[in-house]
């Protein structure tokens, strides 16, 4: 089971290598699906201090070419404990947020520099003998070229596509050669 290397993955990818690469003493800097919240951080143990980044929400549109962009709305999560976790997540929300310069693209093309950074509190709060700080760095990116690496240049989708274990959008089989499955044995 393969996927292919949809543009959303490729962008969320290079924000996390982005990061890894600015901050190199992170304990854990990771992928997120979608907001993270006091449900996930009871379920997942998760060493301090750690980023996970997300794309919340992808508004898609067409353009005038033909292609499609989406205006990602993206988030790094920081996840903090300790005495001092409150500086510390402060500190390393300030550091993305600066990341997420007007030139940003991170290794990228087809993108428009990040919009609308934010940086705003999640939680804190006590949990398990560990205290604990959650702050997000908020931001929007349009992306273009939407469908690159799915799908062929004869429109069909490059590699199999799949929910859980089951195969919903599979590539054509190749045409049959005529000169090698006739029927004229």
């Amino acid at each position: 089971m393969s996927l292919p290397s949809a543009r959303i993955n490729l962008f969320r990818s290079a924000v996390v290598a982005a990061i890894k690469a600015a901050m190199p003493a992170l304990r854990s800097c990771e992928d997120q699906f979608g907001r993270f919240d006091l449900d996930e951080l009871e379920r997942t143990v998760i060493p301090s201090p750690a980023v996970r980044v997300a794309v919340l929400k992808a508004k898609v549109g067409p353009i005038s070419t033909g292609e499609a962009e989406a205006t990602l709305s993206c988030a790094a999560f920081i996840i903090t404990d300790g005495n001092d976790r409150d500086t510390r997540a402060w500190a390393m929300a300030e550091a993305i947020a600066v990341l997420l310069h007007t030139s940003q693209l991170w290794g990228l093309t087809r993108l428009d520099a990040p919009q609308g950074v934010e940086i705003q509190p999640v939680l804190g709060l006590k949990l398990r003998q560990r205290a604990v700080s959650i702050i997000a760095v908020e931001w929007t990116q349009v992306l273009r070229r939407l469908g690159t690496g799915i799908f062929g240049a004869d429109g069909t989708v490059v590699e199999g596509l799949y929910i859980g274990e089951e195969l919903v959008a599979a590539p054509n089989p190749p045409e049959p050669d005529e000169a090698e499955g006739g029927d004229d044995d």
